[in-house]
C-alpha cells in the first residue's frame, strides 16, 4: 500500500510541476505585453487604444491569457490533491475551489472580449459613440470579473503555500514567500475596491505598474519556482515498481480426471504419540461391494431335536 501512494505522490507531482512552469511562462510574458491603460473608466481612450492595435495582437494576447489561466488551474487542482494526500484536507479544499472559481472566471472573460474586440474596433471606425457604448458595458463586467478572480487566486496561493510548508511539500522560504506576496496583493485589491464603491468607479490594480511588476510577476515566479521543485524530485526518484502475486499457473500436460467411484476411506488414525496406539476397529466395508451371502450349510440334527413345524396353507389341497 505505501508503494501505490508513494507512485501517487509522483504521479501529481509530474503533473503539477509541468503545470505550473508552462502556466508560469505563458502569464508573465504575456503581463509583459499587454498594454497599460491609465485609467479604465475611460473606455473611450481604452478602445481607441485597442482599434490602434487593429485588434490582431490583442486577440493573441488574450487567447495565451486563457491558457495560461487554465494550465494555472490544473496546476492548483494538482497541489489541492497532494495536500489532501498529505493530510491537509482543509487547505486542499480552499485551494481547489478558489482556483476552479478564479481560473473559471479569467478563461470565461477572456475569451468573451477575445472575439468582441474585433467588432468593436469595427464598429469604432463608423460610429465611435455606439462602439464605445456597447464596449463598455463588457468592459466594466470584465474588470469585476477579473478583479474577484484575482482575489480567489491570492486565496488559493496564500493557503496552498502555508498548507505546504507546513506538510514539507515545498521549501519553507518559497511557502511563506508566496503566502507574504499574495497577502499584499490580497489588501490592496480589497482597499481599492473599498474606495471604488464610494464613487462608482471600477477598480484597477491590476493595471497599475507596481501592482504588476511588484506582485503579479513575483507570483509567476513563485509559480516557476514550485513547478520547478515538483519536477527535479520527479526526475531525481526512483521509479516505484509495483508486483502483484499471481496465480498459479496450470499445466497444459496433466492427466484426465477418472470418474468417481465409491471407495471407502479408512477411519481416522490416532495421531503418532510416544504412547502406542490402541487398535482400530475393523473396516467395514460399503453395503453395495460386499460379497453375496453364502448358504449355510446344513447342521446334522440328532434325533432329539424338536422338529419345526410346517407353516399353515392357506389354501389346502
Amino acid at each position: 500500500m505505501a508503494d501505490v501512494m508513494e507512485e501517487r505522490i509522483r504521479s501529481i507531482e509530474r503533473t503539477a510541476g509541468f503545470a505550473f512552469v508552462i502556466a508560469s511562462v505563458l502569464l508573465a510574458s504575456t503581463m509583459l505585453v499587454h498594454p497599460v491603460f491609465p485609467d479604465v473608466n475611460k473606455t473611450n481612450q481604452v478602445l481607441q487604444t485597442i482599434t490602434s492595435q487593429k485588434g490582431e495582437a490583442w486577440m493573441q494576447v488574450h487567447a495565451l491569457m486563457a491558457v495560461g489561466f487554465a494550465i494555472a488551474t490544473v496546476a492548483f487542482c494538482a497541489l489541492a490533491f497532494l495536500l489532501h494526500i498529505k493530510g491537509s484536507s482543509g487547505s486542499a479544499a480552499i485551494v481547489t475551489t478558489c482556483a476552479l472559481v478564479g481560473g473559471g472566471l479569467w478563461v470565461t472573460f477572456l475569451s468573451a472580449e477575445m472575439y468582441a474586440t474585433r467588432f468593436y474596433a469595427n464598429l469604432f471606425g463608423i460610429d465611435p459613440g455606439g462602439a464605445t457604448m456597447l464596449f463598455s458595458t463588457l468592459w466594466f463586467w470584465k474588470i469585476g470579473a477579473l478583479n474577484a478572480g484575482a482575489l480567489l487566486f491570492f486565496a488559493a496561493v496564500l493557503f496552498g503555500g502555508v498548507a505546504a510548508v507546513k506538510r514539507d511539500v515545498i521549501p519553507v522560504w518559497l511557502g511563506w514567500g508566496g503566502a507574504l506576496i499574495a497577502g499584499v496583493g490580497a489588501v490592496v485589491y480589497i482597499g481599492d475596491f473599498w474606495s471604488s464603491t464610494a464613487t462608482g468607479a471600477a477598480s484597477q490594480p491590476m493595471q497599475w505598474p507596481a501592482m504588476r511588476y511588484g506582485i503579479g510577476l513575483p507570483l509567476q515566479l513563485w509559480m516557476l519556482g514550485v513547478g520547478a521543485i515538483f519536477l527535479q524530485r520527479y526526475f531525481t526518484r526512483a521509479p516505484m515498481r509495483v508486483t502483484y502475486p499471481r496465480p498459479e499457473a496450470r499445466t497444459s500436460g496433466s492427466a484426465p480426471r477418472r470418474p468417481a467411484e465409491h471407495v471407502t476411506r479408512p477411519a481416522a488414525e490416532p495421531a503418532q504419540t510416544g504412547a502406542p496406539s490402541a487398535p482400530s476397529a475393523p473396516r467395514i466395508p460399503h453395503p453395495a461391494l460386499a460379497p453375496d451371502p453364502e448358504p449355510e450349510p446344513e447342521r446334522q440334527r440328532g434325533p432329539e431335536a424338536p422338529k419345526r413345524p410346517a407353516p399353515p396353507q392357506i389354501f389346502p389341497g
